[in-house]
């Protein structure tokens, strides 16, 4: 279903952000400008759409709570911040998503853990939607000219870190697994221990990230990208 949806919602974006390349390269800059905000408020009003269908599957169904209905997995993160960095157009917000969001999103996509509903289809249709819609986002600011930094991809090292000690707050409070730092939804992975658990996610985050700024700094370096 996810991979279906991709191409979809793909195949859509990519049609509106050559539309809004060629309006630009034309010197159309209004209508280019309205496609983007239409198409911004389509991916985030989306993600949100998602993760409420979610929220209100969670209730009906009892199982709403503290423990796995706060926005602190990486992805729901990502999918809070996606509507406002695509209209404020913020660059902290846009490294972030592009950084943090891009990647997370295709593991998720690649590796689901959804969470088991009475109702299992929209369940996972709305988890889909959201990770695709934060899949997605970071690539329309680029039909806009933005050029993403190699710096951000510290910054969003020092935002996930920020992000790992809240997780670890709440997963001690509420006994749940946000940011997946307690268990990983991979049971075969679980037989490790909980400390190479975690040192194994630190390092993938770190390999992933200095892999996205040494790709960003290289392009920027070929072809005179500017951010």
């Amino acid at each position: 279903m996810q991979f279906a949806l991709l191409i979809v919602l793909g195949a859509a974006v990519g049609m509106g952000l050559r539309r809004i390349v060629l309006w630009r390269r034309c010197g159309c800059n209004p209508p280019a400008q309205r496609l983007y905000l239409a198409m911004s408020w389509a991916v985030g009003g989306g993600a949100y759409a998602a993760m409420a269908v979610q929220e209100a599957v969670l209730l009906f169904s009892g199982q709403l709570h503290w423990r796995n209905a706060l926005p602190l997995h990486l992805c729901s993160l990502m999918g809070l911040f996606t509507l406002p960095m695509l209209i404020s157009r913020r660059r902290l917000l846009r490294h972030l998503s592009l950084y943090l969001g891009l990647p997370g999103a295709l593991m998720a996509l690649l590796f689901p853990a959804v969470l088991e509903t009475p109702w299992p289809r929209v369940t996972e249709l709305a988890f889909h939607l959201m990770h695709c819609c934060v899949f997605l986002a970071p690539l329309l600011p680029l039909s806009l000219g933005w050029r993403p930094s190699p710096w951000g991809a510290a910054w969003s090292l020092g935002f996930l870190a920020l992000a790992a000690c809240v997780a670890l707050g709440m997963n001690a409070l509420t006994g749940g697994n946000y940011l997946f730092l307690n268990f990983s939804p991979v049971p075969w992975m679980n037989q490790w221990g909980q400390t190479a658990w975690r040192l194994t996610l630190a390092a993938l985050a770190v390999l992933v990230l200095l892999a996205e700024g040494c790709t960003v700094y290289l392009l920027q370096r070929k072809r005179g990208w500017s951010h």
